[in-house]
């Protein structure tokens, strides 16, 4: 075999590893495992994060939802009341009845008329 053969095919070398190399090889091993670990915990702090911040705007955003739904029942409520004063408005303006009924409640009445007042 040649010299440059021997060099890379020769199993002598491998076989018989002196000390300071196999103390090397395991102190690698254990700065991998240390890097995993620090990914590890970084990665599960971040996780964790996310998790906190999602669940705060879901907190949020729920809070909103409940508002938005008690406004809009609110603005129902309002509606209607206001179609009913228009409706209101609207008669006592054409209906003679609905002025003579309104005047009638604040204490008027038609000339010549007899009003009788109870007495208490």
């Amino acid at each position: 075999m040649s010299k440059v053969a021997a060099t890379y095919w020769d199993n002598t070398h491998a076989v018989s590893m002196p000390a300071n190399t196999r103390v090397k090889t395991a102190k690698r091993t254990e700065t991998v495992t240390s890097q995993w670990f620090v990914f590890a915990v970084i990665a599960s702090i971040t996780f964790i994060l996310c998790m906190a911040i999602n669940l705060r705007a879901y907190s949020e955003m729920n809070v909103e939802i409940e508002q938005n739904h008690r406004l809009s029942m609110q603005l129902e409520s309002l509606s209607n009341e206001n179609l009913a004063i228009q409706e209101e408005v609207h008669n006592l303006k054409i209906d003679s009845r609905a002025i003579e009924r309104e005047a009638r409640k604040i204490g008027m009445s038609r000339p010549n008329e007899k009003v009788l007042v109870p007495a208490n």
